[in-house]
């Protein structure tokens, strides 16, 4: 069974589609890097999935359970939203002992542990806190209660380097290596280069799911010339990244879409490697995203 799986999603906001027929399935213990630019509907999904927001068509399941409005998803899951927010009035502590109410499975013990390794003061006020330390907040309150699933959305942002690569080079890890899902959202997605199994990429409102092996050790950078008059064919799976006059710079992320761009009528055709960080780019911009390394 999928931790994950999003069947013919769509979504739309005062008439404009953010997300057209969506499908994916994240299997448990992978972790997911979310890719996007701002507004093609990162954010909207992940609510979906928290059960926060209706889809207005298709079917979502999250560790086996349909949302129905109940917010019982929630319990099960830990999320970091893109900005946290929690009564000001509350201390640290006082905002984890609220939460720990709503979770059957809270861990105390663990709660403290990571207040102390994110430098996380119980008694700081949320309401003279930065933009970092309700980061870690959220951390903590999203990692306490032992989730199975987790829903990062920009978790890192706000928070200084040395925390940043704590959380994304260390806690991520040891957590994915106790078999917890994770789907993240990220701008800063080549630091999680190590740890990805898969990036789905969202842009237009559609979505496109690449292995992450293969875009680090299988992606290539395809150019050739169009023969005067010509075009690229219809339905091409690699991606144009540029065209100057009939020169033609193509972007494939698996050995299949080098193969067919290498026969798609291009001529002197030349086939070079594309580092990761390259493809991430142009995953997140598209055409005119990749510049050559």
């Amino acid at each position: 069974m999928s931790a994950v799986h999003i069947e013919g999603v769509s979504r739309s906001f005062s008439g404009r589609p953010v997300l057209r027929q969506v499908r994916a399935a994240a299997e448990p213990g992978k972790v997911v890097g979310l890719l996007g630019r701002n507004g093609e509907g990162k954010t909207t999904l992940l609510r979906i999935l928290l059960d926060m927001l209706a889809a207005d068509r298709g079917r979502v399941e999250v560790l086996g359970m349909m949302p129905d409005g109940s917010g019982a998803i929630r319990r099960h899951v830990g999320y970091v939203p893109e900005r946290p927010a929690f009564h000001d009035f509350m201390s640290v502590a006082q905002v984890l002992d609220l939460r720990r109410r709503f979770f059957p499975h809270w861990n105390t013990d663990k709660a403290a542990g990571l207040c102390q390794r994110l430098g996380l003061d119980p008694a700081a006020r949320v309401s003279s806190a930065s933009k970092g330390t309700l980061g870690k907040l959220a951390w903590v309150c999203a990692a306490a209660h032992e989730p199975e699933l987790f829903l990062l959305d920009e978790p890192t942002s706000g928070l200084d380097a040395l925390v940043r690569d704590d959380l994304l080079s260390h806690l991520i890890e040891e957590l994915h290596g106790k078999g917890k899902t994770f789907i993240i959202a990220n701008h800063r997605m080549e630091e999680l280069a190590g740890l990805l199994d898969e990036v789905w990429a969202l842009s237009d409102g559609a979505l496109s799911v690449h292995q992450a092996e293969a875009l680090r050790t299988g992606a290539r950078r395809v150019t050739g010339r169009l023969p005067r008059g010509g075009f690229l064919p219809a339905g091409l799976k690699a991606r144009k990244v540029s065209q100057d006059g009939l020169l033609v710079e193509l972007a494939a992320f698996d050995e299949d879409a080098v193969q067919e761009a290498a026969r798609s009528g291009l001529e002197d055709v030349h086939v070079e490697p594309l580092a990761f960080e390259q493809s991430l780019k142009i995953l997140l911009l598209g055409e005119g995203g990749a510049g050559h390394d």
